[in-house]
């Protein structure tokens, strides 16, 4: 049963909203653990997600979306203004005390400023406030992407140029390298360039279209799970302590009060808001890591500790903002 806005919390109905999601989270990690499906056809099961499914979804919502209700600047600034902080936070803690070097203070900065707003955020939206609610976490996700890897690429890049000479590619190649190959921005991308110039799918395409973006949010759920189960929870505790807390009690907080305290938006899109900006570090956090090789351990072991963290704390905040 999918949850009508306005809420009306109590524990039933949290049950109601977390417990889906995090079962067939928990059913990919256990069938994997187990070794049910080889952590190979979870991954396959993750590159249909990240490159078919959930592009084809966001293709066919950004195409439908009504963007004058969606795009609210304050909205925006309410959510990315936590999500900078986190980064700026994180990134001066692991530098300057626990004397970190500058790109793995990079990389463990990334965790906390890119939370799971896809295969995450969108579930829990969905089930929380309905599918007609999702309109504010689409346009959240739609700008998540690039805004991140600006910050993180940058970051990173300048300081490198800085360190040496003759590097082998700008800094905007980089950026505009790794976002170009970013399925799920592109299938956006595609939805809105539908969506301005009022294009539309014949129907013996959108049929499938349809059935494939249906797919896409259990699919991602149930891969996340699986990938998670190769993670072991190791490194420094205290980092990733520090990581989980920027992501699931301090950025929802910031958005909290930015959107109902300064800025007084709409309550939908206040919870829409806080709700995605509660989310957990994301695969891309590792993907990050990966790419520049440092701080991988603390990465992977983030993304698992604030997943299985998330559990608690998003159920407390859906409480607190009904």
């Amino acid at each position: 049963m999918v949850l009508p806005y306005p809420l009306r919390f109590d524990l039933q109905i949290l049950l109601e909203v977390t417990t889906p999601i995090f079962l067939i989270i928990g059913g990919g990690y256990l069938v994997t653990q187990l070794g049910y499906m080889k952590l190979s056809a979870a991954e396959g099961l993750m590159f249909f997600v990240q490159n078919i499914a959930l592009p084809v979804m966001l293709f066919n919502a950004m195409s439908k979306i009504d963007l004058g209700v969606g795009f609210n600047f304050k909205f925006l600034l309410s959510f990315y203004t936590g999500c900078l902080l986190s980064f700026i936070i994180a990134l001066t803690i692991t530098y300057l005390y626990f004397k970190r070097p500058w790109e793995d203070s990079v990389v463990i900065a990334f965790a906390a400023l890119f939370g799971n707003t896809v295969l995450l955020g969108l579930a829990v939206v969905d089930r929380a406030l309905g599918t007609d609610s999702l309109t504010g976490a689409y346009i959240i996700v739609a700008f998540h992407a690039p805004f991140c890897f600006i910050v993180g690429i940058t970051t990173m890049e300048l300081y490198k140029s800085r360190e040496k000479s003759g590097r082998d590619r700008p800094v905007i190649v980089s950026l505009i390298s790794l976002i170009w190959k970013n399925a799920i921005l592109m299938g956006m991308i595609l939805g809105l360039i539908f969506n301005l110039f009022g294009l539309s799918l014949p129907e013996v395409l959108a049929i499938p279209v349809n059935m494939v973006a249906v797919s896409a949010i259990p699919a991602a759920l149930f891969a996340l799970g699986g990938i998670l189960s190769q993670y072991k929870p190791t490194g420094d505790f205290k980092i990733i302590a520090m990581i989980c807390f920027l992501t699931l009690i301090f950025h929802p907080f910031v958005a909290w009060v930015l959107s109902s305290l300064v800025f007084d938006i709409p309550k939908p899109l206040i919870q829409s808001a806080v709700i995605t900006a509660s989310m957990p570090p994301g695969l891309n956090a590792f993907i990050f890591a990966s790419i520049y090789k440092r701080g991988t351990r603390i990465a992977a072991s983030s993304v698992l500790v604030g997943t299985i963290m998330a559990i608690f704390t998003s159920s407390i905040i859906l409480y607190l903002i009904a």
